[in-house]
């Protein structure tokens, strides 16, 4: 079920690649969410503020491994919940993954798991 546009959570979502990044802004747009679009992790800490609701974060950007950004932002004592998105994730990647509450879905995102994880991190399971 999409937010109602009174609680329309903002998801910033960060990919190095500009045509996914674009892709998955669209598709969560469409879903009634708003979107905060960043490729490196600097410019993803930069706009972190307290109207994210949700992070999704790729594993492989340009800057630092996704996992590592995520350490960046809960040593920084945010709480967001947060997702990462990765291809054939090692089992040391679940281990970070798992130890920052942070589910991961597979790429290539061919099917609903990334907005379903989306919901269920908002819902707070």
């Amino acid at each position: 079920m999409a937010p109602s546009s009174n609680t329309r959570p903002i998801l910033l979502i960060v990919d190095g690649d500009p045509e996914v990044l674009r892709a998955l802004a669209f598709m969560a747009e469409t879903r009634g969410y708003g979107v905060i679009g960043c490729a490196t992790a600097a410019g993803a800490l930069a706009d972190l503020d307290g109207s994210v609701s949700c992070l999704v974060l790729d594993q492989n950007l340009p800057d630092v491994p996704g996992v590592r950004l995520l350490k960046q932002i809960r040593d920084a004592g945010i709480r967001t919940p947060a997702l990462l998105m990765a291809t054939s994730p090692s089992a040391a990647l679940q281990i970070q993954a798992a130890a920052a509450a942070a589910p991961i879905v597979e790429k290539p995102l061919l099917d609903e798991s990334l907005f379903q994880q989306i919901e269920n991190l908002l819902a707070g399971a």
